[in-house]
């Protein structure tokens, strides 16, 4: 938190007009002109800008005082050396009015005979309202300080745990698709270096692409080797359809935000009937970006560990997206359906 004396002593010059000249202007009908006629007498305009100064003091000091040692914890002590400010402030007043002032114009502030009990009773009226003026302004600065670093640990907070989230890459994938490397390489097939290539580009994406958002082409594009990749694999030709809208290319999403539901749909679907392929769409309507996926169930889940996850993508979405993302799952004995949909405003 950095000091704020301009701000402060703005607030000091409007708040010394509202209960000062704009006060006897409304209330005693004063013009302008007679509200500052003590400019024109040296001794009143002594006595008025040494009062102005010692007003701007108590401001000033009680800010002070609680940017010093309130913002440290020392709640007990900014409370405590607000007395001590009133004692100085007065006793400046005092000492530039009544004693250096009679000097220079062998007349005070105050009639002749005033007592101290009644100096100081009468100034304690200043000293309450302009050490509250600073106390206040502090207290609203303050707040205004924490509720800045409570956003910022939340955003922290987030940007941590979607690094985290972002991080974990499905480790039965990798060790699966290591393995079937293995295997190309071993039987010298065509694919090997095909395959290596393009899990190569899948974790070069996955571990350093660090914008918080990227083109949908982009996004796709790491889809098509994830699924190139994945179709190495098998020995049959997989049934997939795979339709994507070009008037989506060029949106913006955050990575990695659409290969779970595809891994999902690899991970328990069967993708060898042609006639119920692995469906894959990706449009917009007048109001979002939608996503949908569509597979045939395996009569039997063997793999059913690892991986980003649809609870991982829901985390991310919502710290995203918030409201602004839905996810639906609509899951039969026989098929499995997911539609993202992303509000165009966040594309």
């Amino acid at each position: 938190m950095k000091l704020q004396i301009r701000n402060l002593f703005i607030a000091f010059l409007v708040f010394d007009f509202l209960i000062g000249p704009l006060r006897r202007m409304l209330v005693q009908k004063q013009s302008l002109q007679e509200t500052y006629s003590w400019l024109s007498d040296p001794h009143l305009a002594y006595v008025g800008l040494g009062s102005i100064f010692i007003l701007w003091l108590y401001t000033f000091g009680a800010y002070w005082l609680f940017f010093k040692t309130y913002s440290k914890n020392n709640k007990v002590l900014s409370f405590s050396l607000l007395p001590v400010l009133a004692v100085v402030g007065i006793g400046l007043r005092y000492l530039s009015q009544e004693i250096i002032g009679l000097q220079i114009f062998g007349k005070g502030n105050y009639n002749e005979g005033t007592s101290i009990g009644y100096y100081i009773f009468d100034n304690l009226y200043y000293v309450i309202l302009y050490v509250s003026l600073g106390t206040v302004f502090f207290f609203i600065q303050y707040a205004q300080h924490k509720e800045a670093q409570q956003q910022a640990l939340i955003l922290q907070n987030q940007k941590t745990e979607l690094a985290y989230l972002r991080s974990q890459l499905n480790p039965h994938f990798l060790f699966n698709s290591l393995n079937n490397i293995y295997s190309l390489i071993y039987y010298k097939s065509d694919n090997a270096l095909r395959s290596v290539e393009k899990l190569s580009s899948l974790l070069r994406y996955g571990l350093y692409e660090k914008a918080d958002k990227v083109r949908v082409k982009k996004e796709v594009a790491h889809l098509d080797d994830f699924i190139e990749l994945q179709a190495m694999r098998f020995d049959y030709l997989l049934a997939l359809d795979k339709q994507i809208a070009e008037d989506v290319e060029m949106l913006k999403i955050a990575p990695l935000m659409l290969i779970p539901f595809v891994e999902n749909a690899f991970k328990h679907g069967n993708l060898k009937d042609p006639k119920k392929p692995l469906l894959i769409r990706l449009e917009k309507d007048e109001t979002d970006l939608i996503f949908r996926v569509e597979n045939e169930k395996r009569a039997q889940q063997k793999d059913e560990v690892g991986g980003i996850g649809l609870e991982n993508i829901q985390k991310r979405l919502a710290l995203i997206y918030g409201e602004k993302a839905t996810l639906a799952i609509d899951e039969t004995d026989t098929e499995f359906k997911t539609t993202l949909k992303i509000a165009l405003s966040e594309c």
